[in-house]
C-alpha cells in the first residue's frame, strides 16, 4: 500500500503556514524600527561628542551629513581634519552603507545645508558659520519608518523624535 498525503492534508499545511507569516510580518516592522532607533541613538551621540570635541579644545568641529553617499563625519572646522573616532582612534566617518550593523539606513535630508557646526561655546551654526535661528534637524529613514534629529539653536540640545 502506497502512502500519500490528501489534498486536504496540502491544504491545512498552506494554512497554518499562511497563519504564521501573517503573525510574523508585524514582528520584522519592529525589527525595522529597532535598527533605525539604535542608528538614531548613535548618530545623536556623535553629535553630542561632537559638541563636546569642540568645548574641550576650544574649536570649531563640523559634522558633514552626505545624503548622497549616506555617511557623517566629524572634521576639525580651522584645518578641515578628520576628528579621531573614540572607539577605533581612526577617523570619524560613519558609513550606513557599509556598516553591516546599519545598512539600508538612509540620511534623508538635514536643515542646516548638510554640515552642522559647533564652535567653542558648544553653540549649532550652520556649515557658513552663522548661528542656527531655529531648530535644526536631521532626518532619517529604514524600511518606511522616519526618525529625526532635532538640535536646539544657542544650547545645542540634541533631542530624538
Amino acid at each position: 500500500m502506497k502512502k500519500s498525503y490528501t489534498i486536504i492534508e496540502l491544504i491545512m499545511v498552506i494554512v497554518i503556514v499562511g497563519i504564521l507569516a501573517v503573525i510574523s510580518i508585524p514582528r520584522f516592522q519592529s525589527f525595522y524600527y529597532l535598527k533605525l532607533n539604535g542608528a538614531m541613538k548613535k548618530a545623536a551621540a556623535d553629535i553630542r561628542y561632537a559638541q563636546q570635541l569642540a568645548i574641550s579644545r576650544h574649536e570649531s568641529y563640523n559634522i558633514i551629513f552626505n545624503t548622497a553617499n549616506e555617511t557623517y563625519e566629524v572634521r576639525r572646522a580651522s584645518d578641515s581634519s578628520y576628528a579621531a573616532n573614540p572607539f577605533s582612534r581612526g577617523n570619524f566617518i560613519v558609513n550606513f552603507t557599509s556598516d553591516p550593523q546599519y545598512n539600508g539606513i538612509k540620511i534623508d535630508s538635514t536643515s542646516f545645508g548638510g554640515t552642522l557646526q559647533f564652535d567653542w561655546q558648544g553653540i549649532p551654526r550652520n556649515g557658513s558659520g552663522t548661528t542656527l535661528s531655529a531648530e535644526g534637524s536631521v532626518v532619517f529613514s529604514y524600511q518606511n519608518n522616519v526618525m529625526a534629529i532635532f538640535i536646539t539653536p544657542n544650547t545645542g540640545r540634541v533631542r530624538m523624535q
